[in-house]
């Protein structure tokens, strides 16, 4: 009975490690596809600060970085989306050849690209491009 009793418990003992084993190993395990998950950066200019998201990235050298999966640029004045975007961290510029969206107040542009230059300062956009703008109504 006591063989029965002890034999019982080394079992559960290692049933439990074997599946904490398991657990443990899965949220570590990273696509090797991706040198970065979850990159997060910032644009400074003199007028505001752009931060830069997206869910994965590689490095394609010491400064350009290709941004993917829900990539979003966010200031105070304005968001753009895009899903692939090489980011240059030295220049603190980036460009974007897939489907972007870029909203400001009273501004929604859609675009099959756009650039970021000059810190943040210029944004051009690339491709068919359509540009809605809210109507105002004024009141004197």
């Amino acid at each position: 009975m006591l063989f029965f009793l002890v034999l019982i418990f080394l079992v559960t003992i290692l049933y439990k490690k074997v599946n904490i084993t398991k657990y443990e190993e899965e949220p570590l395990s990273i696509d090797p596809k991706f040198d970065i998950v979850n990159p997060s950066f910032t644009i400074n200019n003199d007028n505001e600060k752009i931060s830069v998201s997206a869910n994965k990235g590689n490095f394609l050298n010491n400064d350009l970085i290709l941004l993917k999966n829900n990539v979003f640029f966010e200031s105070s004045n304005f968001k753009i989306f895009s899903d692939e975007v090489t980011f240059n961290k030295k220049d603190q510029t980036a460009e974007s050849k897939t489907d972007s969206k870029f909203e400001s107040k009273g501004t929604k542009i859609i675009a099959e690209g756009f650039s970021i230059k000059d810190k943040g300062n210029i944004i051009l956009f690339n491709g068919k491009t359509l540009v809605v703008l809210q109507q105002w109504n004024l009141y004197l």
